[in-house]
C-alpha cells in the first residue's frame, strides 16, 4: 500500500488518488484511481463521511465529488456501499459524476441501496 500524505490544504493523497474537502458544503472531493494501493485513503474518506453528523442546517447529505476519479474497481464499490449502509436513517451520499463504470457496478450488485443517490449534474 502506498504511503499517504497531507497537504497543507488539508487533502490527504496516496499515489493515485486524492481526498480534498470541498467548499462550500459537506463532503469531499476525490480525484485519481480507487484500486488496490488506494483503498485506504478511500475507506478512510468514506469513515468521515459515517461519522459526521448533519450540519448546523439539518442537512443529512454528505456529497461525494467523483467527477475527477477514473475508475474504482468493485472493492472500492464495496466499501461506498458499506459505509452507506452504516449511515443512520435518512442520512444519504451523494454521488456527483461518478465514472461509469462505478455506476455500472452499483447497478448490478447493490440496485437498491437507498443512502446512495447518483447525481450527473
Amino acid at each position: 500500500m502506498g504511503t499517504q500524505h497531507e497537504t497543507r490544504s488539508g487533502a490527504t493523497r496516496a499515489p493515485g488518488l486524492t481526498v480534498s474537502p470541498l467548499a462550500g458544503r459537506r463532503g469531499v472531493r476525490a480525484a485519481g484511481e480507487v484500486g488496490l494501493s488506494t483503498h485506504g485513503t478511500w475507506r478512510r474518506a468514506l469513515e468521515q463521511a459515517v461519522r459526521e453528523g448533519p450540519d448546523g442546517e439539518g442537512e443529512d447529505v454528505y456529497h461525494l465529488e467523483l467527477s475527477a476519479v477514473t475508475f474504482v474497481d468493485v472493492a472500492g464499490a464495496g466499501v461506498l456501499v458499506a459505509a452507506a449502509e452504516r449511515l443512520p436513517d435518512g442520512r444519504r451520499l451523494v454521488l456527483h459524476r461518478p465514472p461509469p463504470a462505478l455506476r455500472r457496478v452499483l447497478e448490478m450488485f447493490w440496485p437498491d441501496v437507498p443512502a446512495i443517490e447518483v447525481s450527473m449534474s
